[in-house]
């Protein structure tokens, strides 16, 4: 294996690191014994932050500026902020997912970095139904803002390499969940425990959970090396889980009733659209219980190889599915303050 001939001793700047990849990651760096500094927005919720030795620049994405000096003497970048929703103009998402991205590549380009690191999305492909895709599987055509200006971010980030030699890495993570997940599985929790959870199409459809910790570990698998520049490397807990399963091992770890009902494809998908245009009406900024994103993530297959990373990296999922679901309801049931109300169309 090529080791990189980077110091063990890294100075390292995360984006977005009081989010729930960020704040994982940030950990496990200090734990290694980097030195950690990342960018926060002035009204951000640091809570995740508590008792970790970081040093934090506030603003964002927008101000070159402030991404020129959080970038100075910094070995490597983590890009890992952005707009991560199912709801929104995809205007929104192209200045803070596309422009953001551009602004932050630019600096690390003029602060010599030695390793940029974009945290993507298997939500790239899209959502057209497909079974142990690859990093160079096709792209489905799609609707969804999140889905095209991460596409849109990962060719700014590959252009940079290939025309400025700015030395990047590409990690597209599956479905990510554990400790600090307040976004889906926080919401996946909740219904379960109301019994308003359903499948979808009888929750047959492939899934691919990627738990937090296997995911840090494969990040830092792919930086330490010298021959993964301008790489990509899907990286997923390796199982081949239908959604069903996946939702009852949450409902056999939380103690509650697994769903009883069953919502076809097709119905689900119009419920979503109709949400949507209500809310629209509204001009209300909170999504919907119900979006077509949700419904199109869950009813196909949505399946990926990780044989590249297994093969390249070494890369193995250290922590077992049962392992991490047990940590990440034990982390849900101590953290009640996280239980929200949201069920609102």
């Amino acid at each position: 294996m090529k080791k990189s001939s980077l110091s063990p001793f890294l100075k390292s700047f995360i984006t977005g690191i009081n989010g729930f990849i960020g704040s994982n990651l940030a950990a496990r760096l200090i734990k290694e014994g980097q030195e950690v500094s990342g960018l926060v927005r002035k009204t951000s919720d640091l809570s995740f932050l508590k008792g970790l030795k970081v040093k934090l620049f506030f603003g964002d994405l927008s101000s070159r500026t402030l991404l020129d000096k959080a970038t100075e003497g910094v070995d490597i970048v983590y890009h890992v902020a952005g707009l991560a929703s199912d709801w929104g103009p995809i205007e929104l998402f192209r200045k803070i997912n596309v422009e953001g991205t551009k602004n932050l590549l630019k600096s690390s380009l003029e602060s010599g970095v030695k390793r940029f690191v974009f945290i993507s999305s298997t939500a790239v492909h899209g959502f057209g139904g497909f079974h142990n895709a690859t990093e160079d599987f096709p792209k489905t055509p799609t609707i969804f803002p999140y889905c095209i200006t991460k596409r849109e971010a990962e060719d700014l980030v590959n252009r940079f390499h290939k025309e400025r030699g700015l030395p990047t890495l590409i990690i597209r993570p599956g479905n990510v969940f554990g400790p600090k997940d307040r976004t889906t599985f926080v919401k996946m929790a909740e219904l379960l425990e109301k019994g308003q959870m359903v499948y979808i199409n009888r929750g047959k459809p492939l899934t691919c959970p990627t738990y937090i910790e296997n995911l840090v570990d494969a990040i830092l698998l792919a930086v330490n090396r010298e021959d993964t520049v301008g790489e990509t490397f899907i990286i997923t807990d390796g199982l081949e889980i239908t959604w069903k399963e996946y939702i009852d091992k949450i409902a056999e770890k939380l103690g509650v009733r697994r769903p009883l009902l069953s919502i076809p494809y097709s119905l689900a998908y119009s419920a979503g659209a109709v949400c949507e245009a209500i809310l629209k009406l509204l001009r209300s900024k909170r999504p919907p219980i119900i979006t077509r994103y949700r419904i199109a993530n869950v009813a196909k297959d949505y399946h990926f190889s990780i044989e590249k990373a297994k093969i390249k990296l070494g890369y193995q999922p250290r922590v077992s599915l049962d392992e991490a679901m047990e940590r990440t309801v034990k982390w849900y049931k101590n953290n009640s303050r996280y239980r929200h109300k949201f069920l609102k169309c």
